[in-house]
């Protein structure tokens, strides 16, 4: 007869009632990982050790709320009965079909309270919403018909900040900042004392919650640490009163410091995680990390899905290919030599980019060019400037002012070319692009998949398409596997891979709509 097994939890912790020890090792087998360089330690060199850790606490047989259904679905597969015990959900305060902006009910986007509906079901879930989904208003839906104790939390301030702006904006609710050097805000009793307040929704960022959770510095003095250990103790009291935490670009969650913060929410019974991107870690123990602070996913919404319905523009991805190596770059060049021999220096590319964009902007497309150093970003505005294109460059050195008089200028056809480092990857309101050439190379799924997504607005005008270049860097060993892995993520994708063209194949510009400028 099967093992029945009672698993209680709470909005951190998960327990297993009474567990035998079988029990518990086949729990210890789904929540197993290999922690990153296990393979490089004397242990497991030495056969002491078997390269595996577990998010079981195997002694009491605990584990992270978030596993709650992987670890019951093993194990009914397993044979066991199963059963969880947990307080039921705190009843939603908000109206069941919030308001939260001016814009009219749109069913192409149903996707959107359907979120909040399996958040109001299992409570805790991770949202995998691809890029352009409109994931603020999916997390504004969630904090209005939820109407609890409210903590939306980044790790970019750009970020904190936006979300403030389009809560109290389009939902008339004040929100206090828990982050870049502000927490909450200050108030004046009616005895005259001064103290901070925290209002019942937040925004706050992982970095400044986490500062202020470190334990006294035992080289401090006595009274540093006891103002440590002051500021440590009001930071998990305000984290214990939030009951619905928003994890925005939320695969971040995999860092240590983010699943800390979130083991002090112990009543945040609701968690939502926003991320298009999910479990993209290079290392077993971030990606489970996630899980264990959000559960598991609840609901995807891929990019096919939006480009059908027309919420993202219909990409068609081009290939430059070289025909000759760049001069001095060879297939053994260490990396940061290939990188500036095969990308940042090679003039057959950058005339490829210069041309692509040109080209662009005479068929009445804006143009998003997007590098990863510095100086290949001079190097491109210079060319693109003698060509006689309008092109403006915004780095790291900008300010958010500089950075969104830029945006509106490429939008009001001021500029028609606008390059920029990964400064522009996540959390800034891009204008609908037509054509986003990704000169910067790399590898990184996460990145990739955010600067294809710079294009993929929905176009207001003209035929509602997006352009995406990209190179076959084939003659160095370091840059062609870059650029085979970009390009099997793009073949991987549905709603990408189908639309790639032929090596050797153009854009058809007249064919998609798009008629030049007259000369």
């Amino acid at each position: 007869m099967a093992e029945h097994v009672i698993i209680a939890s709470n909005a951190v912790v998960a327990k297993l009632h009474n567990p035998s020890r079988e029990l518990k090792l086949a729990v210890q087998t789904v929540l197993s990982y290999q922690p990153a360089g296990a393979e490089m330690s004397d242990a497991f060199k030495s056969g002491t050790w078997d390269g595996k850790s577990s998010f079981l606490k195997f002694k009491d047989g605990t584990f992270p709320a978030g596993f709650v259904h992987l670890v019951s679905a093993a194990l009914r597969q397993q044979g066991y009965t199963v059963q969880h015990a947990r307080k039921p959900l705190p009843e939603p305060l908000g109206p069941v079909s919030p308001k939260v902006d001016g814009f009219p009910d749109d069913p192409r986007y149903d996707y959107q309270p359907q979120t909040v509906e399996r958040l109001l079901k299992f409570g805790a879930i991770i949202a995998q919403l691809a890029t352009g989904a409109g994931k603020s208003k999916v997390a504004k839906l969630a904090i209005a018909r939820i109407g609890r104790p409210t903590l939306f939390l980044t790790t970019r301030s750009i970020l904190m900040y936006q979300m403030k702006d389009a809560i109290e904006r389009d939902m008339g609710i004040p929100v206090s900042v828990l982050g870049d050097g502000r927490f909450g805000h200050t108030i004046v009793d009616d005895e005259g004392v001064e103290r901070q307040a925290i209002k019942k929704v937040c925004v706050g960022m992982v970095q400044t919650l986490m500062a202020r959770l470190a334990p006294p510095d035992p080289d401090k003095s006595v009274e540093e640490q006891n103002a440590q250990a002051r500021r440590r103790n009001q930071t998990i009291k305000l984290l214990e009163k939030f009951e619905l935490v928003i994890g925005e670009e939320a695969h971040e969650a995999g860092g240590q410091s983010y699943y800390d913060i979130l083991q002090h929410c112990k009543n945040a019974h609701y968690r939502l995680a926003l991320t298009a991107t999910p479990f993209m870690k290079d290392d077993e123990e971030s990606n489970m990390r996630l899980m264990a602070a959000f559960g598991p996913i609840g609901i995807k919404v891929s990019e096919k899905l939006l480009i059908e319905r027309g919420i993202l523009a219909k990409p068609y991805f081009k290939y430059v290919v070289q025909n000759e190596a760049p001069p001095k770059l060879f297939r053994s060049t260490p990396y940061q030599a290939a990188y500036r021999l095969g990308i940042v220096d090679n003039a057959f590319r950058n005339t490829q980019i210069a041309f692509e964009a040109a080209r662009a902007a005479n068929y009445g497309m804006s143009v998003m060019i997007l590098v990863q150093q510095t100086r290949h970003g001079e190097v491109l505005e210079d060319m693109l400037k003698r060509m006689g294109i309008r092109a403006a460059y915004i780095k790291g050195d900008n300010n958010q002012n500089e950075r969104k008089k830029a945006l509106q200028q490429l939008a009001s056809d001021d500029i028609q070319v606008l390059i920029g480092t990964t400064i522009l990857d996540v959390g800034v309101d891009v204008p609908a692009v037509g054509m986003v050439i990704l000169a910067g190379g790399g590898k990184a799924e996460v990145a990739l998949r955010q600067r294809i997504g710079r294009g993929l607005r929905a176009k207001k005008r003209g035929p509602n398409v997006a352009l995406v270049v990209d190179f076959r860097d084939e003659w160095s060993t370091h840059l062609a596997g870059h650029s085979q892995q970009r390009r099997a993520i793009v073949d991987g994708t549905e709603g990408f891979g189908e639309n790639v063209l032929r090596r050797g194949d153009d854009f058809d510009f007249v064919g998609l709509g798009l008629a030049a400028k007259a000369a």
